[in-house]
């Protein structure tokens, strides 16, 4: 089986390895995202798919726009491509190029969650269970019929960044054994069913905490934005950015410094212990050598008061 694999983030890194360790596979192209600039210095910087490509000797390409490639692709002629997290839409003749069109590896129940930030959303609304869904991939935002769903469930202290791992190898263990099912006829797709929902892009104000929020929105904010972009609030005229907490019965004014060993700030409802944190221009480090550092004294406010 002739396979194009299109990806940029480190969510798709397990299943590029899991294709190319596969037998009767063959991963002819890897397609990822430009080099993009980042950093203080604003360098260059490769995608961790892009990366892990010239790593194992596949064949990249990073096309501003995917017709840049249309021909090299109708050359090749794959027999399926599969994308995950590659970070642009698919026009109607790139779904076409392949007989078996494109598998598509999407981090949540569809149709719950469709859209560019499923595994964040999916933390931020305390859901108690997600998966990974095996979608054809159609010209809408995730509306393509499902091959296979691998469910997963939540204890509800994993971070964004530790669940879409869990996701990742979860994928990556049932892709090969999805595309064989797919391309014998024994796997056919089905529709979406159930409750939409959408998964917009964090913006960068989503991520600045309300303490007028009750303290498990803000524990579950928390665990949403790590390891990006961070929860954040303001202390004085400095940004602290909050990595780990747990909810405490401690009441008080909302973003009130109620104890400073361990450090708890009142919320809307309870409060919320803080465990580890990133002052601005500084290192992540624990609550207790943060308050150490800055002085920090019961009655001080965090955020606006």
């Amino acid at each position: 089986m002739k396979l194009v694999f299109l990806g940029t983030s480190e969510f798709a890194l397990p299943a590029l390895k899991a294709l190319q360790n596969s037998e009767n596979i063959e991963v002819v192209l890897t397609i990822s995202r430009p080099d993009s600039r980042s950093g203080r210095g604003r360098k260059f910087s490769r995608s961790p798919v892009a990366a892990l490509a010239d790593e194992l000797g596949i064949k990249l390409l990073q096309p501003e726009k995917l017709k840049e490639i249309r021909d090299i692709l109708a050359e090749i002629s794959p027999d399926v491509m599969v994308s995950a997290s590659y970070g642009g839409w698919l026009p109607g003749w790139f779904l076409d190029l392949a007989p078996l069109g494109v598998v598509n590896i999407h981090p949540s129940l569809l149709p719950r969650h469709r859209g560019a930030a499923p595994v964040i959303r999916t933390i931020l609304e305390g859901d108690s269970a997600t998966g990974v869904c095996f979608m054809l991939t159609d010209e809408g935002w995730d509306t393509g019929d499902i091959l296979h769903t691998e469910n997963q469930k939540i204890s509800g202290t994993e971070t964004a960044g530790e669940l879409e791992n869990i996701l990742s190898e979860a994928a990556a263990l049932a892709l090969p054994g999805v595309l064989a099912g797919y391309s014998a006829g024994t796997l056919k797709p089905v529709l979406q069913t159930g409750a939409e929902s959408y998964a917009e892009k964090v913006t960068p104000e989503e991520a600045v905490i309300s303490w007028k929020s009750s303290s498990e929105e803000i524990r579950r904010m928390i665990l949403a934005f790590n390891p990006a972009p961070g929860a954040r609030t303001m202390n004085g005229l400095k940004i602290l950015k909050i990595y780990f907490a747990e909810t405490s019965d401690l009441q008080g004014t909302p973003g009130e410094v109620l104890e400073t060993m361990p450090l708890v700030i009142g919320c809307g409802t309870g409060s919320i212990k803080l465990l580890e944190v990133q002052p601005q221009g500084k290192r992540r480090m624990s609550a207790d050598e943060y308050v150490r550092g800055c002085r920090m004294k019961k009655g001080d406010h965090l955020g606006e008061k």
